[in-house]
């Protein structure tokens, strides 16, 4: 789930064991009644050790943290009704004094301080404690290395419904980090027990029994009075469940695809002497049509920001006239650019690969040799610089197009391409480092990604998306929704249309 650089862009399905009962046999119908399933090893209900975003929807339906998503994927307020912060690093949170446990409770700050030292305890091994680093939260990394205690990380209950967090450094998008699921609260903190498990979601645990759970709603509004979970295999047909979000299909007759809050794109080596000169780059990005490669793959996109981020329409790169161009560079039929094309083993990448081949073998100016290799091998090659174009990918853990640009700073521990310019780092420290209004984040952040557009820093090709198998009388689910959040209580059944007769 922390997948701020996320190169494999794998199908990450966990395939559950073969002595998993046939779930359909004893399937639940009814209109207040929701069936959902999932490819997996198990039926996840710690916050703490949810891998990936499938094996997190029990876990959301159950738990609500600070802030939650919308059907269309905008984080909002929820235990959290309100927040403060002068300089973006000390922050306080009030919460909502009406939120309960399901057992009548209040839920109350100290619960969000104990679970979050919970997950930062380096005894627990959580997988996600690393997201704490990353919000920059004082004292993380030092707990996380065992140099300090969990009770010193930077959250405090001030009071009941007062929490302060306090940040290593400024961080103005703060709160839209709140909503993942590592920072769900349980109840005083404690690991969540399937025998009595204490929840402060739109559902709470009626029976655990695996390869199934059932849930049922504290709200009698809510349209999906049960949710039931299975756990299934490629034995049983998708079709049978109401919503399967981690399908083993690359299609299906019911599965729809939603946009993921990534991008797809190659880099350029820019200690490749070729490369280095601006005009070669111009004219492999002309030849490329992201429409033509990423047909059935993704959403088209010649952008550092994925489309679902953009609040406007990017401008379209200049046409120019390629082979005069390259003709100038003393690029001819009898001298052809050698270019070669590093990519990694997966049907995807072989597809894209493939057609950026296709695309740039349209000129005789051009000679490419593709190169497949594992994944360990790219993330080796591109650590050391042996490549002249290699596949890359970008994904983030929240709507903030910052994390799409912060690694073309050159001295990123995430370039490796050797890309730098002065002025976009200079911009890139300021939205670091400055305190600076919405309107004067959003015009810089465009600025930067006009300038990585004309310096062709990379090819960008397509935001990924990732397929669904919803049942055709479910709604309730945005096509703009890159959350990858499916929460059971947005969700309703209409009534299906019967064919006259």
């Amino acid at each position: 789930m922390i997948k701020r650089r996320l190169f494999a862009f794998f199908l990450l399905f966990l395939t559950a064991c073969d002595e998993l009962k046939t779930p359909s046999q004893g399937l639940s119908r009814g209109e207040n009644t929701l069936n959902r399933a999932i490819y997996s090893a198990h039926i996840q209900l710690d916050p703490h050790f949810v891998k990936v975003s499938a094996d997190g929807a029990p876990v959301r339906d159950l738990f609500v943290g600070l802030l939650a998503f919308d059907p269309t994927g905008k984080t909002i307020p929820a235990v959290a009704k309100e927040w403060f912060s002068e300089d973006h690093k000390n922050w306080l949170f009030v919460l909502d004094e009406n939120a309960r446990w399901s057992n009548g409770e209040a839920v109350i700050a100290s619960d969000f301080v104990k679970s979050w030292q919970r997950l930062a305890d380096p005894k627990n091994a959580s997988p996600l404690a690393p997201y704490l680093v990353y919000m920059e939260l004082e004292n993380a990394k030092a707990i996380l290395n065992g140099e300090l205690a969990p009770e010193q990380l930077g959250v405090v209950a001030l009071n009941d419904q007062t929490l302060q967090i306090q940040l290593h450094r400024a961080n103005p998008r703060l709160p839209d980090m709140l909503a993942h699921t590592a920072l769900l609260p349980s109840y005083q903190g404690q690991k969540p027990d399937a025998t009595h498990l204490i929840s402060n979601g739109a559902y709470q645990l009626e029976q655990a029994e695996r390869p199934h759970i059932r849930l049922s709603a504290l709200e009698p509004e809510t349209p999906f009075q049960q949710v039931h979970y299975y756990l299934i295999t490629t034995a049983q047909d998708p079709a049978e469940f109401d919503l399967v979000q981690n399908p083993r299909l690359e299609s299906h007759s019911l599965g729809v695809k939603l946009p993921r809050l990534c991008s797809y794109f190659y880099e350029f080596n820019f200690r490749d002497p070729h490369l280095q000169q601006k005009a070669l780059r111009q004219a492999i990005r002309a030849m490329l049509s992201p429409p033509e490669i990423s047909r059935g793959l993704g959403i088209p996109n010649h952008f550092v920001i994925p489309k679902t981020l953009m609040t406007m329409p990017p401008r379209q790169p200049s046409p120019i006239n390629i082979e005069p161009l390259l003709r100038e560079m003393g690029i001819s039929p009898s001298n052809p650019m050698r270019l070669n094309i590093v990519y990694d083993e997966q049907d995807l990448h072989q597809k894209v690969a493939l057609r950026i081949s296709n695309g740039l073998s349209q000129s005789d100016l051009f000679r490419i040799s593709l190169q497949e290799v594992n994944f360990a091998q790219l993330l080796a090659k591109r650590d050391k610089g042996d490549f002249q174009l290699i596949r890359g990918g970008w994904c983030a853990d929240y709507a903030d197009p910052l994390q799409f640009l912060a690694p073309f700073h050159s001295k990123s521990p995430d370039n490796k391409s050797a890309y730098a310019n002065p002025q976009v780092d200079s911009w890139l420290e300021q939205l670091q480092e400055k305190t600076l209004s919405f309107a004067e984040r959003e015009s810089l952040m465009l600025r930067i990604a006009h300038q990585l557009e004309q310096d062709v820093a990379v090819i960008t090709l397509f935001q990924p998306q990732y397929l669904i198998i919803r049942s055709p009388d479910i709604v309730g689910i945005d096509s703009r929704n890159s959350s990858e959040t499916i929460y059971s209580k947005d969700l309703t059944r209409k009534p299906l249309k019967k064919e006259k007769q």
